[in-house]
């Protein structure tokens, strides 16, 4: 188990990686405009890839039988009728935003693969192939980072790459089922029991849709209604900062084990993992803006380069995400999710309203600034929520 968490910790380093080589060669190669077209891809794949985690992955997860040929078979029944229907879902919002087929194409393709490279991790998590979804993650890299040696990177290679890995894990996929041997005793297929336990799914799907609010809803806002060289700006800045959300996720995982299994002292657990999570995410976030602010200048010109006050926010937002996931962990361990699927709608509504009313008051205030607002207001509400405690719904 030990060597498929390391496996999962490179590949989603790799994968972190290879967002930050895009963005940073699209900005070079292709321009403002190509950087927004892959952040709204990517947004709008990360959408639907949060409801494919609420009602396929997790429960999938909390099997103890989930390498048997019968629970593989059902998780990838309920993972294909969600990857047509989110297909088709992704096809209509993106065919009238995009001008061209060469651009519209774009996310449907990242969307697969994703979808496809996150249930490749879940089946293999328990086989002697967990290093697969990995060494695909290198590949995804290396092709990137050799478009430097010929024309560089355009929609159109991202696209062809994606729809190539995509294939090739859905060929293995495949065979690894059909080659399965199905264990003796195993209950009946039953491809519709992921819907069954409705409470569970509806808590998990409304929590993602009130996150979505804040996490989402600003990029897609952005994107539509201003610039592109402002719009890019929250592309390019998100994905410098990506590396620390990766570090906290990988901490979290360990951390929320430990909450689980504590009976008392919960609180104190928590208050001390808000400041451990605050302490690690500026000092990530710090040299994350270090490397930005050196390497950017040398190899965009001046326009083309977010302002310091911009990175400033950005790494403020992922200090307040990190701090605000130790708080998260508690309320969930209480199953106060109304608290918490609250205060995120608040939060989202707030920002969306500050980026329309900038917009539309012709108020000269950065994005990336009333995100910052929504984000620190959810992290010192939810320091307050510690600070004072908190008890049962």
């Amino acid at each position: 188990m030990m060597k498929y968490k390391l496996s999962l910790l490179i590949d989603s380093l790799l994968s972190s990686g290879a967002n930050f080589l895009i963005t940073f060669l699209l900005l070079k190669y292709e321009g403002n405009e190509s950087v927004v077209m892959f952040g709204v891809a990517m947004t709008l794949a990360l959408i639907f890839l949060s409801f494919q985690r609420t009602i396929v992955l997790i429960p999938f997860n909390l099997k103890e039988d989930k390498s048997s040929k019968i629970r593989i078979i059902e998780f990838l029944s309920c993972s294909f009728f969600l990857l047509v229907l989110f297909l088709v879902l992704i096809f209509i919002s993106t065919y009238f935003a995009f001008s061209y087929q060469g651009q519209w194409l774009l996310a449907p393709a990242l969307f697969a693969f994703l979808f496809i490279h996150e249930s490749f991790r879940y089946l293999l998590m328990i086989s002697k192939l967990y290093f697969l979804p990995a060494l695909v993650s290198v590949v995804l890299v290396s092709t990137f980072a050799a478009s430097l040696l010929f024309s560089g990177l355009s929609i159109e290679l991202l696209i062809n790459t994606y729809l190539c890995l995509f294939i090739l894990e859905l060929i293995v996929i495949t065979l690894c089922i059909t080659f399965k041997k199905a264990n003796t005793g195993e209950q009946k297929l039953d491809i519709f029991f992921w819907f069954r336990d409705t409470r569970h799914l509806l808590n998990r799907n409304v929590q993602s849709i009130s996150q979505l609010l804040l996490v989402h809803s600003p990029f897609l806002l952005v994107s539509a209604l201003y610039p592109a060289t402002i719009s890019s700006v929250l592309f390019i800045a998100r994905s410098v900062f990506q590396p620390v959300q990766i570090l906290i996720k990988s901490l979290e995982a360990v951390d929320q084990r430990k909450l689980a299994s504590l009976k008392d002292d919960a609180h104190t657990f928590v208050k001390s993992l808000f400041k451990k999570y605050m302490l690690i995410s500026l000092v990530a976030s710090s040299i994350c803006l270090l490397i930005a602010v050196y390497l950017f200048p040398v190899v965009y010109a001046e326009q083309a380069v977010p302002k310091l006050g911009d990175l400033l926010f950005w790494a403020g937002i992922l200090t307040c995400l990190s701090c605000s996931r130790s708080v998260e962990m508690l309320l969930v361990k209480k199953n106060m999710y109304k608290k918490m699927n609250s205060l995120y709608l608040l939060s989202g509504l707030g920002v969306s309203s500050l980026l329309l009313l900038n917009l539309f008051l012709y108020v000269q205030i950065s994005p990336s600034f009333s995100i910052f607002l929504g984000w620190l207001f959810l992290a010192i509400t939810y320091y307050l929520i510690v600070m004072k405690g908190v008890d049962n719904e």
